[in-house]
Order: structure tokens, then C-alpha cells, then sequence
């Protein structure tokens, strides 16, 4: 029974790793945008729009880390052994969304939904390598 479950974890956790990946793409296209504008707006204006530049940024990371974790997942479908290693990387994502979510408020911007989304995504993350290094286990 442990095998079939393992299997199962193991389907789920390819198929978002495949989602990760894309999401992660296109949330870092997104950023890279939102940075260009933020750097265009700034050099017809006064000043750099520090609010979508931080913006930018911070999708920019995330993002980042959700390929990272999307790759990894897809590697730990294979080898539930590195279910840690992707559990630690989704809580780097967690911990580096809600980061941008925070700076994103200090600089007075309005909370994107891409960084809730994906903080929403890293946190399902966190869930499904628990669920298989359990049951790895």
C-alpha cells in the first residue's frame, strides 16, 4: 500500500512541478516588465517608481524560486529522497513571497496577486513533499 501511494504522490508532484514551471515563467516575464517600466517611467519623470521597481524585484525572486522548486519537484517525482531538499526550497518561496508582499506594502504599492498566488502555489508545495517524504519513508 505504500507503494501505490507513493506513486500517487509522486504523479501529482510531476504534474505541479509542471505547473510550477510554467507559472514561474510567466511570473518572471511579468517582473522582468514590471522592472522595464518601472526604469522607463523613471527616466521620463523625476524620479524611479521605487513601488513597481520593488515590485518587479520581488516577482522577479519568487519567481525564480518557483522554477527552482518546479524543476527540483520534478526531479523528486523520480527520487522521493529529495523530497527535503524541495520542501526546504518551497519554504525559501513562501518566506521570499510573503517578503515581497511585505515590501511591496512598506513601499505604499497594493499587494499583487501574482505574489499571493504565489505564495498560494509554494504553500502546496510545502504540503506535497511532506505528503512524500512521509511516505517515503
Amino acid at each position: 500500500m505504500a507503494v501505490e501511494q507513493t506513486s500517487t504522490i509522486s504523479w501529482y508532484l510531476r504534474m505541479f512541478s509542471y505547473l510550477l514551471m510554467i507559472c514561474g515563467l510567466f511570473g518572471l516575464a511579468v517582473g522582468g516588465v514590471v522592472i522595464y517600466g518601472a526604469f522607463a517611467d523613471g527616466a521620463s519623470a523625476t524620479g524611479l517608481p521605487l513601488s513597481a521597481l520593488v515590485l518587479g524585484v520581488a516577482a522577479a525572486v519568487a519567481n525564480g524560486i518557483t522554477i527552482a522548486a518546479g524543476v527540483l519537484g520534478r526531479a523528486a517525482s523520480r527520487n522521493p529522497g529529495r523530497a527535503a531538499a524541495l520542501r526546504s526550497l518551497a519554504l525559501a518561496g513562501v518566506v521570499a513571497s510573503v517578503f515581497g508582499l511585505g515590501l511591496c506594502y512598506a513601499t505604499g504599492g497594493q499587494l499583487p496577486t501574482s505574489l499571493i498566488f504565489n505564495l498560494l502555489l509554494m504553500a502546496i508545495c510545502v504540503v506535497i513533499a511532506g505528503n512524500l517524504g512521509k511516505s517515503a519513508q
